[in-house]
This record gives structure tokens, sequence and C-alpha cells, in this order.
């Protein structure tokens, strides 16, 4: 028997109604209640994706314009600034650079691309005879005043009007005594300003390392540089293998996927 087409287009017909519409009225809700869940964590897993940072684990804290600070002062050796600089080129970063001794000076403002580091490699790379070319900063090299180019770097973020900055210094730590407190005050003005501060130690004296620890925390220290490169505080942690609230949303919309297919299928009839 042919079942006419109005019927196939307006459903069965049934005699008793009534007895079915608190089940029609569940099912309406839960349509709505599980297309309203299905919605939202796919927006969640939008947002996630788009707010990831695909930089394996970057000096410059996800989110902030950075300024990196770099010692020259005679104290360091130029060559273990290449791991760090080459690091920040090949990330991409986005991060101004002040440089410093007994003074600082800045050479790239808040926020430029990191490629522009490029052109300083020249100038820590050994050459074959594992010397280094002669660079600009010769006559430049005397102390190590922290101090001067941390706050450098502040005033440069506050010119830009930054409000989510970060400071990454690039340093031995080899200061003076008499430049400890100078530098716990812009340490403190620093952090009043809310600009994060990372520290990337130079191969530092454990005696130098534990003073400035008690100024930033030991969780603001960055890996020493090494051949594998410089690993920031995210590379040491778990959440940084893989995009684990991603995972989640996207786990969260298959379950919710395989609930609506499981509890609101489509009324099938036998002939």
């Amino acid at each position: 028997m042919q079942i006419p087409l109005e019927l196939t287009k307006t459903g069965i017909p049934a005699s008793e109604t009534g007895r079915l519409r608190g089940v029609a009225k569940r099912t309406t809700i839960l349509r709505i209640a599980l297309g309203l869940a299905l919605v939202a964590t796919l927006l969640l897993a939008f947002w996630v994706a788009r707010s990831q940072d695909v930089r394996q684990a970057p000096l410059v804290p996800s989110g902030t314009t950075g300024m990196l600070v770099l010692d020259l002062s005679a104290s360091v050796y130029e060559g273990a600034l290449d791991v760090t600089i080459a690091k920040l080129v090949d990330t991409d970063e986005r991060t101004g650079l002040v440089v410093f001794s007994d003074s600082a000076y800045e050479l790239l403002p808040p926020g430029a691309p990191s490629r522009e580091l490029r052109s300083l490699l020249r100038f820590f790379k050994a050459r074959p005879d594992a010397t280094l070319p002669p660079n600009p900063w010769e006559d430049f090299r005397g102390g190590t005043r922290i101090s001067g180019g941390m706050d450098f770097a502040r005033q440069a973020l506050l010119r830009e009007n930054v409000n989510n900055g970060s400071i990454v210094l690039v340093s031995d730590l080899e200061i003076l005594p008499d430049e400890i407190a100078r530098l716990s005050e812009v340490l403190a003005q620093v952090r009043e300003d809310g600009y994060a501060i990372r520290i990337v130690p130079l191969f530092p004296s454990d005696e130098k390392r534990a003073l400035i620890e008690q100024l930033v925390g030991s969780e603001a220290f960055l890996s020493e540089p090494e051949e594998d490169g410089v690993q920031a505080p995210e590379a040491r942690r778990l959440t940084s293998a893989a995009p684990w609230l991603f995972l989640l949303a996207a786990g969260l919309l298959v379950a919710l996927l395989t609930t609506n297919e499981r509890v609101l299928p489509r009324l099938e009839t036998r002939r």
C-alpha cells in the first residue's frame, strides 16, 4: 500500500495526541538545551583556537608587549647572547630592545618585530677561529647597572602607553652592592605598573642568582642558554605539551553530538 504524499509531509495520524504532549514538550526542551550547549562549546573551541599561542614556549609572555634588556657589560661573554637572540628571531616574537652597561639606550621600540634583531646576531656568533667579530659596543661596555636597563625599558613601555607589557632581562647578574637598593626600587616600580618580569641568566654565580631571586622570585627565571635553546617557564610544564583546553572543548563537542544522536533520533517504525 502506498502512503499518500500528504501524510509523509505531515507525519503519522494519531488518535491520542494528548498522551504525547508531555513527551513532545520534553523533547523540545532537550533539543533546545543540546543546541545551545553545542553552539556554546563550538564558540569555546573557536575562542581557544584563536587565543592559543602557536609559538613553542615564547620568551616574551603570551599576550604582552615585550622589551628585551641585554646586558653588554664587560663581564658578559657576548657569545652567550647568541642563543637568546636567535630564539626570539626564530619565534618571531614582538619585542623592543634596550642595551645597557653603566648606562642604557634603546635600539628598538616596544612591540617591534623580533626579526629586526637578526642584524645583531653577526656580532655574537663566533667565527671559525672561535673569536667574536668586533662590535660597536666596545667603548660602551663597563659595569653592570641592571637598574638602569630595567628602568629604561619600563619608561619605553610607559611612553607607548602599553598596559600589558613585559621585560625580559638577559644578564650575568654581576651587580655591585650599591646597585641592590636601586634595583629593588626599580623592580617594585615595574611590578606596580603591571609589567611581567623574566630573566635569562647568563651563568651567574650562585650568590648573585640567589640575591636576584630574593627580589623577583625563582619563577621569573628562565633556563640558562644552551645549544638546544632557552626555555621559558611554560616549556617545563605539562600544560605546554598539548593544547589541553582545546582538546577538552573538542571532546565535549563530540560528547554532545553523541548524546544528541543517542537521545533524540528520529522515530523509526517498521512496516
